[in-house]
C-alpha cells in the first residue's frame, strides 16, 4: 500500500514538473509573422528612443549568476564607476549579476547614464535598481543591437552562453564592417585564455578565420589599463567617422560635446 501511494505521489509530482517545463517556454514560440514583425518594431522603437540623446557608450556584458559576493561582480561596478566619471554611459542587460554590478558602477559614477535593456524571459527576470533609464524588450536579437547600437567599445566579463552569444555578436558585425570598430576587452585572463587559444590556435590552423581576425579581443586583468585603452580610443573614433562622412551626424555631435575635454 505504502508503495501505491508513494508511486501515485511520484505520478502526480512528475506531471506537475512536466507542466512547469511547458510553462517554462515562451510564449514567443505561438507567434504569427505578423505578431514577431510587430514585436521587433516595438522593441526597435521603443530601444532607439530610449538611445536618442546618446553619444558614446561602453557595454558590459557578463553573467547573471554571478551575484554580489564574487570578484568579477566587484571588478564590473568598478569598471564601470571609472568609466562614468570619465564621461561614458554604460549599457548592460539591465538584469541582475554582472549586468547589475555594470549599472550600479555606472549609478555611482558622476558624468554618465546608467543603461538597462531587460528582456522578458519565461522565468522571472527584474530589471535591477541602478539603472537610470531602463526598457523591457522581448527578443534576444533587438536587445543585443541596443546594448551596441551607441558603444564605441564592449568589456566582456565571465559568462556563459549569454555573453558568448553577445560577444561572438559583435565580433561578427565589425568583421563583416556592419557596424564601426569597437575596442573590445575581456577581463579575467584566467577565464577567458582557453577561449582565445582556442581561436588563435584551432580556427586560424582550419583556416575558418584569418589571423590578424583572432586579435580583435583583448586580455586584461588591469581596469585602467581597460579604461585608458578606451578613452584614448575616443579621438580614432571621431575620426573614422569623419573619414565615414558621419562628421555631420547628431551621435557625431554628441561624442564630441561628450568628450571635448579630451577628444581631438
Amino acid at each position: 500500500m505504502a508503495r501505491k501511494i508513494i508511486g501515485f505521489v511520484t505520478f502526480i509530482y512528475d506531471i506537475r514538473k512536466r507542466a512547469m517545463k511547458i510553462k517554462e517556454y515562451s510564449g514567443d514560440i505561438k507567434n504569427t509573422f505578423e505578431q514577431a514583425a510587430k514585436s521587433f518594431k516595438n522593441d526597435c522603437d521603443r530601444g532607439f528612443a530610449l538611445l536618442e540623446d546618446i553619444g558614446a557608450a561602453v557595454a558590459i556584458f557578463g553573467s547573471a549568476r554571478l551575484k554580489e559576493d564574487n570578484v568579477y561582480y566587484e571588478k564590473a561596478v568598478q569598471m564601470a564607476q571609472i568609466l562614468s566619471n570619465d564621461g561614458f554611459h554604460i549599457t548592460s542587460g539591465g538584469s541582475y549579476g554582472i549586468m547589475e554590478a555594470a549599472n550600479k558602477g555606472a549609478f555611482q559614477g558622476k558624468n554618465g547614464e546608467s543603461l538597462g535593456f531587460n528582456l522578458i524571459l519565461p522565468f522571472e527576470q527584474e530589471t535591477n535598481p541602478f539603472t537610470t533609464r531602463a526598457v523591457t524588450l522581448e527578443n534576444f536579437a533587438v536587445r543585443k543591437h541596443m546594448l551596441i547600437k551607441n558603444a564605441l567599445a564592449c568589456v566582456a566579463f565571465p559568462g556563459g552562453f549569454g555573453t558568448l552569444d553577445e560577444l561572438f555578436d559583435v565580433t561578427t558585425l565589425i568583421l563583416t564592417r556592419k557596424i564601426l570598430p569597437l575596442k573590445i576587452y575581456l577581463y579575467g585572463s584566467k577565464f577567458w585564455t582557453p577561449l582565445v587559444g582556442f581561436i588563435k590556435t584551432t580556427l586560424v590552423d582550419y583556416g575558418t578565420i584569418e589571423p590578424d581576425e583572432a586579435d580583435i579581443w583583448h586580455i586584461s586583468d588591469d581596469l585602467e589599463e581597460i579604461r585608458d585603452g578606451i578613452k584614448n580610443y575616443v579621438g580614432r573614433y571621431l575620426k573614422l567617422m569623419r573619414t565615414l562622412g558621419l562628421d555631420e551626424s547628431k551621435r557625431y555631435a554628441l561624442i564630441k560635446k561628450q568628450f571635448e575635454k579630451f577628444a581631438k
